[in-house]
């Protein structure tokens, strides 16, 4: 009776290990950046649905590791898929407050509603429950302080306002 009890209890076990979830990784903040923009060029309608260019023309980054300015001359590629989403395809750089320019290429999506898109369209200020905006961004730094972002994953957080897109952003550890 015992070696059945001890049996049981193996199986038990094994089945709750089994059934336990994995651990899903940290993540730890960077920094938010405020990105400025300009009106979009409008390419129309193409294959791949509404492609439209966003100019980025300035901005600010603040987190506890960098600090500095987002370079004016990137711009977001965007494609404005059948079913309104947005797929975003950014390109711009950033100067920190010590003088060394990382680029930035950032991909990612903003899901909304007609509705929704159109109030984010027209300027207006609308809270980002309202819709989903994720991005991961993938920095390329030059040899030095900041090099570590070369070798890291990160995450990041999209709102439009209207005055500027606010990202913050998290390295998954």
């Amino acid at each position: 009776m015992k070696k059945i009890l001890f049996l049981l209890n193996m199986l038990l076990a094994s089945s709750l290990h089994a059934q336990t979830m994995p651990q899903a990784p940290s993540l730890e903040y960077l920094c938010e950046l405020k990105v400025k923009l300009n009106p979009p060029y409008l390419v129309g309608e193409t294959p791949h649905g509404l492609r439209r260019i966003i100019p980025i023309v300035g901005g600010t980054v603040e987190g506890p590791k960098i600090k500095g300015e987002i370079l004016n001359g990137g711009a977001d590629w965007q494609i404005v898929r059948k079913d309104g989403v947005a797929e975003l395809e950014a390109h711009y750089q950033i100067k920190t407050d010590d003088g060394v320019t990382i680029y930035i290429k950032n991909t990612g999506l903003r899901v909304a509603t007609p509705e929704v898109a159109a109030r984010i369209g027209r300027g207006e200020q609308v809270s980002p429950t309202e819709y989903y905006f994720r991005a991961v961004p993938k920095f390329e730094a030059p040899t030095g302080k900041y090099e570590w972002m070369n070798n890291a994953i990160f995450v990041c957080t999209g709102e439009r306002n209207p005055d500027n897109v606010s990202i913050k952003v998290w390295k998954l550890l």
